[in-house]
Formats: structure tokens, sequence, C-alpha cells
């Protein structure tokens, strides 16, 4: 007989902490990003995204969608891999979208998880950070596929016009998260009404996941004092 949804959702960060892991993933893909440029940016990217899986898989290992989310994460991984060997932007647009599917099917795997607790720990503060940055990640590949698929749907006004390939990811993966955050600084606009949707619902997903998280935090607290 199969194991009940509650204790796979329960099982998910058993086992030597993988929120760690995670988390340093999803920080390593932030803080390297400014730091390097030209090729070695997109090779560094790649490495990380990679790694990035990786500990996604460690995370969701107990999950009922595990086989589904190991067999896109191949694909992406195959795909990344492709971009280096194969010329044009097909292995690019590709990798974008197995690797979305991955992002998000691993985030609502850890909120499954975070909903299920009874009590706030360290392991419930990383989980949540962890799905925070996610949406941040989601969206950067969510913008970098439609940039590939539709060009000019972004002006990055000071940045120039004339941007690499992987300059271009490197300003969408800070137009992401600033969204996220709602600081928004106006150097990177979005111009297609299909960017401009997409920018008004990380916005709008990232406030009420906070307030949504911050809530089931008070609440377990609460009841903890009980």
């Amino acid at each position: 007989m199969g194991k009940s949804p509650v204790n796979v959702s329960l099982n998910i960060s058993t086992h030597g902490k993988p929120f760690h892991f995670l988390l340093a993933a999803l920080l390593a893909q932030i803080v390297v990003s400014p730091f390097v440029a030209g090729e070695v940016a997109g090779v560094a990217q790649d490495l990380i995204f990679l790694c990035l899986m990786g500990a996604a898989l460690r995370v969701v290992r107990q999950s009922r969608l595990f086989p589904l989310i190991l067999c896109l994460s191949v694909l992406c991984a195959v795909s990344v891999v492709g971009k280096y060997v194969l010329d044009g932007v097909g292995p690019s647009i590709l990798s974008d979208a197995l690797g979305a599917p991955v992002i998000l099917l691993t985030a609502v795997e850890v909120t499954r998880y975070l909903a299920r607790q009874k009590r706030v720990d360290l392991d419930t503060v990383l989980g949540g950070l962890c799905v925070y940055l996610f949406l941040g990640a989601l969206w950067f590949v969510f913008y970098s596929l439609l940039n590939r698929l539709m060009p000019g749907s972004f002006a990055f006004t000071v940045h120039g016009d004339h941007l690499s390939p992987e300059g271009t990811d490197r300003l969408l993966f800070f137009f992401s998260y600033i969204t996220l955050l709602t600081t928004g600084y106006g150097d990177i606009v979005p111009l297609s009404p299909t960017a401009q949707t997409l920018a008004v619902l990380e916005g709008i997903t990232g406030q009420f996941y906070l307030v949504f998280f911050m809530a089931r935090l008070v609440g377990l607290h609460v009841a903890g004092k009980k």
C-alpha cells in the first residue's frame, strides 16, 4: 500500500535537512550573477542551476511527484548541455520550458510540507524562504523564455540596446527579484502586454505568499504556546 499524502509531505526534510542545500543553491544563484560576465556568466549560471535542480530533487525525493520531477530535471539537464553543443536558441528555449515546471512542482511540494507543520522551527523558516526565492527563479525563467520567443518584450534603457544573451539573462534575473520585492528601479521596463502581465502576477504572488507565510508562522507560534 502506498504512503498517504501526509506521510509523503512529512518525509520531505527528515534526512540531512535538505533545505540547507536548496537555500544555499538559491542564494548562490543570486550572489554569483552580478559578479560574472561574458560566456563565463552563462556557464556559471548553468552550473548553479544544475546544482539547484539536484538540491530540489533531494528535497522532494519522498514525494509522489518525484518521478515526474526527476524526468523533467534530466531532460532539462540534457538541454542545458545541448546549448554548448548545438547552435541556435532552441536548446535554451527547451531548458527554460523544462526548468519552469521543475521549479514550480518543487515549490508546490515544499509549500504542502510547510502547510502541514504543527510548530515553528528552523526547518520551517528555511523551507518558507526557499519557496519565496523559488518564485523569483521561476519568474526569471518565464521572462527569459518570453524574451527569447518575443524579442523586444523588455526595454533595458540605461543598460544599452546591444546586450549579449548572458547579459540579458543577468538583467532579467535582477528584474525578477526586484519585481518580487516590489522595488522597481525603472531601469528595466516590460513593454509587451505579456511581459507586463507576468510582472504584475509576480508582484501579486510575492506579496500574497509573504502574507500567507507570515500568518502561518504566527499561527504556529501561537498554537505552540497553548
